[in-house]
């Protein structure tokens, strides 16, 4: 130790007394007592040899060791924890420690991680983002109510997932052993496809499987395992995943070929019919239900109540991935579930603008887009802004004009797709002017925007601009 010596030093190099102590005169007056009180009575006299002067010396120094020993025992004994006043213990190095659970009965830990769900009679998270309960540190129960509990975020998990005197289980063992050995094991994702139609149980082993039907060919992806159980995601027709466990057999799932996906993407438009019996676009990028095989067409099902056909070429198996081989289209280009391709073909048949009251600006966009790909001239004029403050031709000026471009419709359509393969769209709508904006998907150079303009006439009815992109 050659570093600066603490107060208690100096003052230890003089004995840890103030006073002397077992000096001559102490030692002559021991032994006088101890005459006087022999059998004569007679005092004899002290002899001191000096042989013996060596003793009291060594008497002073095994004291003071003892004392040196007594004062240092916090240090030379690490065992002891209490310290005296003044001596300062070094600090401990850091140790991971357990969270403890404060209240077995409140704080618990799980059997491995799950995905939350809003309520306790729920099966369904559709639509919201998903909740995910981890299983890495207690959760706190708040409530219990139908075999669930309620947890962090007022969320609800099954009660199956509580892992049972899981204090006890901590004793002894370090965090990360303990958390090893959770039963719930999360995997590196992986696809499997659905043998048979089944429904899906909200944790291994349920009673009677609560959640919906998964149809044969049901592609899934495969994120956790239990025993012979396997935890996976699937994804609803209209794009979204599914936001809760969705547990089912090992057995009940094959391994995953695209030749036995039932379950896919749209690589490119098709024609549908909705509950209602009217006709609607589905676009590229759509995930779709195969319900009927044949050589080369395919029946589906999209966004649950739209049914169609599609050619075998523009099923892309496999909803989790493939998104980037479909062209990113704004969905903005199509007709909404609102405003079908019904509405456009009895504008079509009829022409008249009382059909168009009360349609935003991009509807009548929509509505020009689409007759000018079917070649359909006579509607595209009836959307034409008319009178006398605008520079519109009449209509046999227009038919005329527009005969002598035999491949019109063709052109057309080359145009509408190109540019909707690369922009995207927003209405601006400024008094009785309107514009469509398309800007080149991920640049924000005005060169690289165009614009469709519209023009509100007299009626209020939102009408095309004459020569609307120039």
């Amino acid at each position: 130790m050659n570093g600066p010596k603490p107060e208690w030093y100096d003052k230890l190099k003089s004995g840890p007394f103030t006073r002397k102590t077992f000096t001559m005169d102490d030692i002559y007056s021991i032994e006088q007592k101890a005459a006087e009180s022999a059998p004569s009575g007679r005092i004899r006299k002290l002899v001191i040899r000096k042989r013996r002067r060596s003793l009291p010396v060594l008497a002073a120094v095994l004291l003071c060791l003892a004392a040196a020993a007594f004062l240092f025992r916090g240090e030379l004994v690490p065992a002891v924890t209490k310290a005296w006043p003044g001596i300062v213990k070094p600090p401990e190095p850091p140790q991971a420690t357990i969270p403890p659970l404060h209240d077995s009965k409140s704080y618990t830990y799980l059997k491995g991680d799950t995905y939350s769900l809003p309520g306790p009679d729920e099966t369904s998270s559709y639509g919201s983002d998903p909740f995910l309960v981890s299983s890495d540190r207690p959760v706190k129960i708040r409530d219990q109510k139908n075999g669930f509990i309620q947890v962090n975020n007022d969320r609800w998990i099954p009660e199956w997932f509580v892992l049972k005197e899981s204090d006890k289980l901590l004793e002894g063992t370090e965090l990360n052993e303990f958390l090893k050995k959770r039963p719930v094991v999360n995997v590196s994702p992986y696809y499997r496809i659905v043998k048979d139609s089944l429904n899906f149980s909200l944790y291994p082993g349920e009673d009677k499987p609560s959640g919906f039907l998964l149809k044969k060919g049901r592609v899934v992806k495969v994120i956790r395992e239990y025993e012979n159980w396997l935890c996976v995601r699937v994804m609803y027709t209209d794009g979204l995943e599914y936001n809760g466990d969705v547990w089912v057999p090992k057995s009940e799932l094959t391994v995953y070929e695209p030749s036995k996906a039932r379950e896919g993407l749209l690589k490119n438009r098709a024609i549908a019919t909705d509950s209602t019996g009217q006709t609607v676009y589905v676009t590229e990028g759509s995930p779709i239900l195969v319900e009927d095989l044949s050589e080369n067409k395919y029946t589906f099902t999209a966004f649950r109540d739209l049914k169609g056909t599609l050619f075998k070429s523009d099923f892309l198996a496999n909803p989790f991935e493939g998104k980037d081989q479909i062209p990113q289209v704004d969905y903005q280009w199509y007709f909404t579930r609102g405003e079908t391709i019904r509405n456009y073909e009895v504008f079509a048949k009829t022409r008249t603008d009382d059909l168009l009251k009360g349609l935003e600006p991009i509807d009548i966009f929509r509505y020009y887009i689409l007759a000018s790909e079917k070649g359909d001239w006579k509607t595209v004029y009836a959307l034409l802004i008319k009178g006398s403050d605008y520079a519109t031709p009449s209509r046999e000026e227009y038919m005329t004009d527009i005969g002598r471009q035999p491949d019109a419709d063709k052109q057309a359509k080359q145009k509408w797709d190109a540019l909707r393969k690369d922009y995207t769209l927003y209405q601006e709508i400024s008094g009785d002017s309107a514009y469509i904006v398309m800007t080149k998907r991920g640049s924000s150079s005005p060169e690289d925007k165009q614009a469709f303009s519209l023009t509100r006439n007299k009626a209020g009815i939102w009408k095309v601009s004459w020569l609307p992109m120039q």
